[in-house]
C-alpha cells in the first residue's frame, strides 16, 4: 500500500554540507511606516516591538507527528537557514510535496483574502538566510510551535532563481502553506514562469543538485505547482497586493478572480500579464507599453489614484525595491538584502498589526562583502535591476544602453 501524500521521510543529517557562505547575520532593523486609513510616513512613533503574543498549543495543530513540519523544522536549521548549506533533499519528499502543494493551490481563487495581522513579504529570490532572518524576528524559527504563527503572510513571489538556495526557499514557503494553509498566501511573481526560471538559475539548480532524469521531473512538476498559484490578495479589505502592478484591465476586483487557472503561459491573459509584469514610472501620464522590460505596460500617478478609486482600495503593494510612488499610495517593497554586494541593498517586509498601523521591517545588509555569484544568467539583471522607480527620463538612458529587467 502506497504513502499518502502526507507521508514525508524523516530527513537525515546532511553529510555533505557545502562551504559556508556568510556570516551571523541576524541583525534586523525595524521602521515605522504607514497607516492604512490614508498611508502617510510616521515620524514620532516608536518602533514596535516583536509580537509577544502566545502561538496556539501545538497538541491543537498535532504539529509533533505531521512528517511535513518536522521537514520544514529539519530546515530551520542554523546550518541551512543561516549559514547557506544545502539541505540533501529526497527526491520522493519533494514528489510529496508537490503533490500537496499543487492539490492545496488548485483550491484557491487568483484573488485570495486575508486580514491583519500580516507581514507582506518582497521578491526573496533563493536568498534562504533572508526568509529566515525575517521569520526570525516575528518568533522564534526553533521553538515547537515558531512565534510568527501569530501572524499571517502573503508572499509576493519570486521566490526562485539567482540565489544559490532556491530550492531551500521554495520548499520551506510551499511547508509552511501546507502545514497553514490558512495563514500563508504564496502569489505567483513573473520568475514562477517556466520561459523564465529556465533561464535565471532555478533550472540549473535542480540540474546541479539531482540526477538529470529526477531534476528534468522536478523542474516540470514545480512550474505546474507554479501555475496554480494566486495573482493578487486583499488583506483587510483595503490593500492590494501582487507581484507586479496595475492594467488598464483591472477594472474590479472581480476581474481577476476570472483569470483562468491552472495559468501556463501568463502572456495569454492581459490582466493577469500585467498582475506579474507591470511598472510604476515616475512623470508618466496614464498606461504606456513597457519597453524596458519587453512585456506588459508602464504606469503613472494619474491611472494609479483613479484604478485604487474604481477598486475601493487605500494601498497598492507590490515588488520593485523598496520604495513610495503616488503620494505612498503604491508601496513596493524588496525582501533579498545585499542582492549586489556593489549596491548593500536592505531588505524590507511591511508588517500590518491589528488595528491597520503598517511599519517596515528592515533586514540590514549582510556582512562580509565579496561578489555575489549568481545562478543561471544574469548580465541584464544586473545591470537593470536597480531598485528604484523609473522615471521617464531613466527610460531614455537605459533603452540607450539596451537590456531587459527581470
Amino acid at each position: 500500500m502506497g504513502k499518502s501524500t502526507d507521508d514525508v521521510t524523516e530527513p537525515a543529517t546532511n553529510n555533505n554540507k557545502k562551504k559556508r557562505s556568510g556570516s551571523d547575520q541576524s541583525d534586523v532593523e525595524e521602521n515605522p511606516g504607514l497607516y492604512a486609513s490614508g498611508p502617510v510616513m510616521s515620524t514620532a512613533s516608536t518602533p514596535s516591538k516583536p509580537s509577544k503574543k502566545r502561538p496556539k498549543d501545538p497538541k491543537k495543530y498535532g504539529l509533533s507527528t505531521y512528517p511535513m513540519y518536522r521537514l520544514m523544522k529539519k530546515l530551520s536549521e542554523d546550518a541551512f537557514a543561516k549559514h547557506g548549506d544545502l539541505f540533501d533533499f529526497r527526491y520522493n519528499d519533494l514528489l510529496q510535496i508537490l503533490i500537496k502543494i499543487k492539490s492545496i493551490l488548485s483550491k484557491e481563487p487568483p484573488l485570495v483574502r486575508t486580514s491583519p495581522p500580516v507581514v507582506i513579504v518582497g521578491d526573496i529570490h533563493g536568498q534562504f538566510s533572508d526568509l529566515s532572518r525575517m521569520l526570525d524576528y516575528f518568533g522564534d524559527r526553533h521553538q515547537e510551535v515558531p512565534g510568527w504563527l501569530s501572524k499571517n503572510f502573503v508572499f509576493l513571489g519570486d521566490y526562485v532563481d539567482r540565489g544559490r538556495q532556491s530550492l531551500e526557499v521554495i520548499v520551506f514557503v510551499f511547508l509552511m502553506k501546507i502545514t497553514f494553509p490558512d495563514k500563508v498566501f504564496l502569489l505567483r511573481g513573473n520568475h514562477e514562469c517556466k520561459p523564465i526560471n529556465r533561464v535565471y538559475g532555478f533550472q540549473v539548480e535542480l540540474a546541479e543538485r539531482f540526477e538529470k532524469e529526477q531534476g528534468s521531473n522536478l523542474f516540470h512538476m514545480f512550474n505546474e505547482a507554479f501555475t496554480h498559484m494566486p495573482l493578487a490578495c486583499l488583506v483587510g479589505g483595503i490593500i492590494l497586493c501582487m507581484h507586479g502592478g496595475i492594467s488598464p484591465r483591472l477594472t474590479s476586483l472581480d476581474e481577476i478572480n476570472k483569470i483562468p487557472k491552472p495559468l501556463v503561459d501568463p502572456n495569454s491573459n492581459e490582466l493577469a500579464c500585467d498582475l506579474m509584469w507591470a511598472d510604476p514610472m515616475m512623470g508618466l501620464k496614464g498606461f504606456r507599453a513597457n519597453a524596458i522590460r519587453g512585456v506588459s505596460v508602464h504606469f503613472g500617478e494619474d491611472v494609479l489614484h483613479s484604478t485604487m478609486a474604481q477598486l475601493g482600495v487605500k494601498l497598492i503593494m507590490m515588488m520593485n525595491g523598496f520604495n513610495f510612488f503616488g503620494n505612498q499610495k503604491l508601496v513596493t517593497v524588496f525582501t533579498a538584502a545585499s542582492y549586489y554586494p556593489d549596491r548593500a541593498n536592505r531588505g524590507a517586509v511591511l508588517h500590518v498589526d491589528d488595528s491597520g498601523r503598517m511599519g517596515f521591517h528592515v533586514l540590514s545588509p549582510h556582512s562580509g562583502g565579496g561578489e555575489k555569484v549568481f545562478t543561471g544568467e544574469h548580465e541584464d539583471a544586473n545591470r537593470f535591476d536597480v531598485g528604484y522607480i523609473m522615471s521617464v527620463a531613466d527610460e531614455k538612458v537605459k533603452m540607450t544602453g539596451g537590456g531587459v529587467r527581470m
